[in-house]
């Protein structure tokens, strides 16, 4: 593919490859504006993360979260949504995988005492983390209020209505902290791994969650994963691991899963050792 001048928002450097040119997409609605604006992948060849442009502003982004998880675009209440998303059977349960891979590989003899999940949504991933640790004191934070208020309301969680950003919650620091389906969401990539990195415990546990870049030679261009615009970036196990092991943490492992809706999600496990 052709070298284009898209400078990385990640790195600056100007030294990327056009990957695709993404079809307008029904989801653009949500942000009117952008209703008829070409969106483009690109590849950083310096850092190796993959960006979306064009980017969203500020003013965007909250109208992208105020109406996103709006009942009008859901067609469901908040909490017809977490009955639904709860009650799915085990073979059909995305939350049932994760934090069943979660657990297997955080081992039995080992129990967080301090559990805080960074974009908490409803709180369904924190209700299921609450019934594997009885014990554990759980947090949340998450910029939709109506999502906030209900993860709030439906787990034992302590949750905030607010962007992750700094200590969330004081000086807390946490022994397992989860970022599911958040990570492409974020504008200041290098801002949110440095707090995500201070929010963590030395020898605890960092859970991230990201569409996986094999997405774009497995699903059609049309898919709202790649139209959808607040979608910023697409990651590779490579950009994860070498970005948490040159912060002072060791992968424990990763891999890449199939979700039921037939997506490719990359799931990455990481200890903090300084």
């Amino acid at each position: 593919m052709n070298k284009t001048k898209s400078q990385c928002p990640y790195c600056a450097s100007f030294d990327t490859t056009l990957r695709n040119i993404i079809p307008t997409s029904s989801e653009n609605f949500l942000v009117p504006e952008l209703k008829n604006i070409t969106r483009s992948w690109h590849d950083c060849n310096n850092c190796k993360v993959c960006f979306a442009m064009p980017r969203l502003n500020d003013k965007q982004i909250k109208y992208m979260y105020d109406n996103y998880r709006s009942e009008s675009f859901r067609n469901e209440t908040p909490d017809e949504y977490f009955d639904r998303i709860t009650n799915y059977d085990t073979e059909n349960s995305e939350n049932y995988h994760k934090t069943n891979w979660l657990k297997q590989e955080l081992k039995d003899e080992w129990e967080p005492t301090t559990i805080l999940d960074i974009g908490c949504g409803g709180g369904v991933l924190l209700h299921t983390l609450g019934k594997i640790y009885k014990n554990a004191f759980l947090f949340g934070i998450e910029p939709t209020s109506n999502f906030a208020d209900l993860a709030s309301r439906r787990t034992r969680a302590k949750v905030k209505n607010d962007y992750f950003k700094g200590k969330p919650f004081k000086d807390k620091i946490f022994e397992l902290v989860t970022c599911c389906q958040v990570l492409e969401h974020v504008v200041d990539l290098k801002k949110f791994l440095i707090d995500l990195n201070n929010s963590t415990r030395k020898d605890g546990y960092v859970y991230i969650e990201v569409p996986d870049i094999s997405d774009f030679t497995e699903l059609p261009l049309e898919h709202p994963r790649f139209s959808e615009p607040s979608h910023l970036w697409y990651f590779s196990s490579a950009f994860l691991t070498n970005y948490f092991e040159s912060h002072g943490f060791k992968k424990i492992l990763h891999t890449v899963q199939k979700t039921v809706r037939k997506r490719n999600n990359l799931m990455i496990l990481l200890k903090k050792i300084t």
